[in-house]
């Protein structure tokens, strides 16, 4: 059957108020699925915004989380702030903040009070901590819920030296996504109930969630799950999912005759070891491309990765074929790359929509279009201290 050329989540609206990963990343998985993400900025605009190459003024990593949502600047401080996010609160299906718990409360727009202008709303906070409980009010990155749930600690022990962070924002990024399952089970909710939900997800509980390896340390008995080797050979480095004395590769070498067992008569545990470890090296040494053993891994059975530079992500074939590495409009007559949509659907699609837009891009366009306010309303709000225009942006790229 033709794919359809709809989006799950079209007709969804959504008012994102999240800034950096933990939540900006969730509103974009869901304009990628087609809802209309309305990107809600403050007029110091998101941190993200300083990260990363630029282009027209925009970031790299303002563009990856903020793609293909729409943008108006408001002063959620200034009068009447409160009174413009009821009335664009009442036509949205779904509220995205990231605030300390009670900043929303103390600007007169947490759930309970939107609400009341909508209660089939469906608002997804996410904080380090939780919104209630000892820790709620503590700041939090996603360095420091690594340290906290245990993350960093079990990398210093794998790798045997002194702890640090992790190279990617992962209690953001899975708060995001378990906030996006939340969200998915309120609106199906909500379809049987006609009644909104508001979510509380902490980064920390989202996190401990999703560690697979928790339950070794909570019942205090060592990770039996071994992590293999990574080998220099001449073509790069690989890794091998075996135990780090390789003892399945050598018995699947033995098996298929690509090797004899080199062990010496009553040798003991340790040569034994050695001997067959140097006979594993030498056979993939003799391995001068990656495409040869590539073949003779494929032979074995054995599951392996080329220790890859990100930078050439747009080589490895399963991404390229799948099209996952795609170019969207720079906006100054080009392309930049980017991560595209993983979910493939056999009778809809998703993608990403576009590139991020600058402060406030969207401020009369989101109002006629969401508010149908006449053009003179229009044109006192934007004009007003309380939405900010940003610039057109048309800086150099640095």
């Amino acid at each position: 059957m033709e794919l359809s050329q709809q989006y799950p989540l079209e007709g969804i609206r959504v008012l994102d108020f999240s800034r950096v990963v933990a939540g900006p990343f969730a509103g974009r998985l869901l304009a990628d699925l087609g809802a209309d993400v309305v990107k809600v900025e403050p007029p110091v605009g998101d941190s993200t915004r300083i990260h990363g190459r630029k282009v027209r003024g925009i970031s790299g990593f303002f563009n990856q989380q903020n793609a293909g949502k729409r943008n108006i600047c408001l002063d959620l401080r200034a009068a009447g702030a409160a009174d413009l996010v009821k009335e664009l609160v009442a036509v949205a299906d779904i509220v995205i903040e990231n605030y300390r718990p009670g900043v929303m409360g103390r600007l007169g727009i947490d759930y309970a009070a939107l609400s009341e202008v909508n209660p089939k709303l469906i608002m997804l906070s996410i904080s380090g901590f939780g919104q209630e409980g000892p820790e709620s009010n503590r700041p939090s990155y996603a360095p420091v819920v690594h340290a906290e749930v245990g993350l960093m600690h079990r990398l210093a022990q794998r790798n045997q030296s002194a702890p640090g962070d992790l190279p990617l924002s992962v209690a953001d990024t899975n708060a995001s996504l378990h906030g996006v399952i939340g969200l998915l089970a309120a609106l199906h909710l909500r379809d049987q109930t006609g009644v909104g939900q508001h979510i509380d997800m902490s980064m920390m509980d989202a996190t401990f969630a999703t560690d697979d390896r928790a339950h070794f340390e909570l019942e205090d008995i060592p990770d039996s799950i071994v992590v293999g080797p990574i080998l220099d050979l001449p073509f790069g480095r690989v890794f091998i999912a075996s135990d780090p004395e390789m003892k399945l590769v050598f018995k699947r070498l033995l098996r298929s005759a690509l090797v004899q067992d080199p062990t010496p008569a009553n040798a003991d545990l340790e040569a034994k070891i050695a001997a067959r470890r140097a006979i594993i090296d030498e056979t993939f040494q003799q391995c001068e491309t990656l495409e040869q053993f590539s073949e003779l891994m494929d032979s074995l059975d054995i599951p392996w990765g080329e220790v890859r530079d990100p930078r050439n992500l747009h080589q490895q074939p399963t991404l390229a074929s799948r099209g996952m590495l795609v170019q969207i409009d720079d906006r100054a007559g080009g392309t930049r790359p980017m991560a595209d949509s993983p979910y493939r659907f056999s009778h809809a699609r998703s993608g990403v929509r576009g590139p991020a837009a600058h402060q406030g891009e969207h401020n009369q366009e989101v109002l006629i279009d969401w508010l149908q306010l006449s053009a003179e309303e229009v044109h006192n709000l934007v004009e007003s201290d309380l939405m900010i225009s940003g610039s057109s942006n048309s800086k150099e790229s640095t």
